[in-house]
């Protein structure tokens, strides 16, 4: 107890070493809190899917880009050669222009191929997922909205299920609503 009350003197006799000392270790600790909550929510974490441990995801660098897109044809050929993997299934994020509800909007969305959400076990919250041949040329096309889109843009309308969105001059139909993401 003696040698706490000394410390405290000593540390009262120079505040602005005191001070720096204290926000020194409130940012070091501060810095550590965020990189490993970072850490572990990116790398430790499990993914919110059946069998994460066995997802992989295949990636094609090219001069231009670290991550380009696979194309339909090249998919197809994975899809009828590969012996290794048990399914496979598309995903390429794409810019959008969303007209029909309100002011149009740029909006970034997921294209996925119709197997997608099977795939991983996702369940939607309502409607239902891709239907196989949905992602064929010349099929209707079709959106599913993502539940953040859903509540934040359109109030969370139960009732969206059919209506319609125009999209890069496609008018795409709703035809169902992803659950929201875990924490």
């Amino acid at each position: 107890m003696q040698d706490l009350r000394f410390a405290l003197r000593t540390l009262g006799k120079t505040p602005a070493f005191t001070a720096l000392a204290i926000v020194t270790i409130a940012l070091g600790v501060g810095a550590n809190t965020a990189a490993f909550s970072m850490v572990r929510g990116v790398l430790l974490r499990r993914l919110p899917y059946a069998a994460d441990a066995r997802l992989v995801r295949i990636k094609q660098p090219s001069a231009n880009a670290p991550d380009s897109r696979f194309s339909v044809l090249e998919i197809a050929d994975f899809r009828s050669q590969t012996k290794s993997l048990a399914r496979t299934a598309e995903y390429h994020s794409m810019p959008f222009q969303l007209f029909g509800k309100g002011e149009p909007q740029r909006v970034q969305t997921g294209v996925v191929s119709d197997d997608y959400f099977d795939m991983l076990g996702v369940k939607p919250l309502l409607g239902r997922t891709f239907r196989p041949g949905e992602e064929k040329v010349g099929a209707p096309p079709v959106v599913l909205l993502s539940y953040g889109f859903w509540m934040d843009k359109l109030g969370g309308d139960p009732k969206i299920g059919g209506t319609t969105f125009t999209m890069n001059d496609k008018v795409h139909t709703v035809v169902g609503v992803l659950p929201p993401l875990p924490p």
